[in-house]
């Protein structure tokens, strides 16, 4: 069974009784319980989701809620990764880092990012099984992702061109996307144009450290493209303008090595987020740089022979004594 989490229900939640739809019953009649939105890790039934969308588009039968939705969602709000978000320059970026922690939405989200060379594709593969699937549960993703865009290049962009299966042409979905629609088509997918982002570049003073110190520069590029998941030595050794080879020579000559320093790092920064914070461990797994939240239970397990939570749990205890 597929869901959706506490974050997008929320959001779907405040939109709705912006437009002055009875949440209480609404929600209640979709079997998803309100009062429990409150939790960061509660996730719910695509099922019951697709009937929320359902009953509450009967309501307001001349405004397309999923655009409604979609396009007033606070980007900044967006579990891990809104703020790094707002702070790309490049819309490749942003989108690669909503794709790797879409997972935090939930795991009804299937989004692909598809290279085809002179233009991009996102492409929305939500249901896989599901039946009898909203189609406001693809098209309000498609318009936070047009939303994300144009937090990150202004209002004035639009997608190359759209995708939809939805059959009948409306005027709401062209106004809002502004570029050329296929209805009836067999995917959801939005696409856009966009040079490829440039590779990171090291300030001539970091250029200077580098030549003496080049630990001490990895260690500020680590911190920087964690939450990115782009920290493979071959990534860092290119952003250091220096072979992989090279990269791993002088470390060793430094005394240690990338997967020690990149270990070190996540070690250290897991633990302060534990501790100084009250993000879930997946969240803080995610900001640590783990795609799988098994993996970061595997390698807390080896530094400190017990679970995250275990860990936040006994430093409470001995906080508190």
């Amino acid at each position: 069974m597929r869901t959706l989490s506490s974050w997008w229900l929320r959001a779907m939640a405040e939109s709705f009784k912006w437009q002055g739809l009875p949440i209480n019953e609404l929600f209640a009649a979709a079997n998803i319980p309100l009062a429990e939105l409150s939790s960061q890790t509660a996730r719910y039934p695509q099922a019951s989701v697709s009937m929320l969308w359902k009953q509450a588009q009967a309501m307001l039968p001349d405004t397309h809620l999923g655009l409604y939705v979609g396009s007033n969602m606070n980007v900044r709000a967006i579990p891990v990764v809104g703020m790094a978000i707002i702070q790309s320059t490049q819309l490749l970026s942003a989108f690669r880092l909503i794709l790797r922690y879409q997972k935090l939405m939930g795991d009804t989200h299937n989004v692909s990012l598809i290279d085809h060379g002179s233009e991009y594709e996102l492409r929305f593969n939500f249901s896989d099984g599901e039946r009898d699937m909203s189609l406001l549960s693809y098209e309000a993703p498609m318009a936070f992702c047009v939303k994300i865009a144009r937090t990150v290049k202004g209002k004035d962009w639009h997608p190359t061109r759209i995708c939809l299966q939805r059959k009948e042409p409306h005027g709401e979905i062209n106004a809002h996307f502004n570029c050329n629609i296929e209805y009836g088509a067999t995917t959801h997918s939005l696409f856009f144009s966009e040079n490829t982002d440039s590779e990171p570049v090291l300030s001539s003073q970091m250029k200077l450290v580098t030549q003496t110190n080049v630990t001490q520069v990895l260690r500020i590029l680590l911190e920087e493209h964690l939450i990115q998941g782009q920290t493979t030595s071959k990534a860092m050794a290119k952003a250091l303008n220096m072979s992989e080879k090279t990269l791993q020579r002088r470390l060793a000559n430094e005394g240690t090595s990338f997967s020690k320093e990149l270990a070190s790092l996540r070690q250290q920064k897991s633990v302060s987020l534990l501790i100084e914070t009250d993000l879930s461990v997946t969240e803080i797994a995610f900001l640590c740089g783990y795609s799988e939240i098994s993996a970061f239970h595997h390698a807390f397990h080896r530094w400190y022979g017990m679970s995250p939570k275990s860990y936040k749990q006994k430093m409470a205890i001995i906080a508190g004594s």
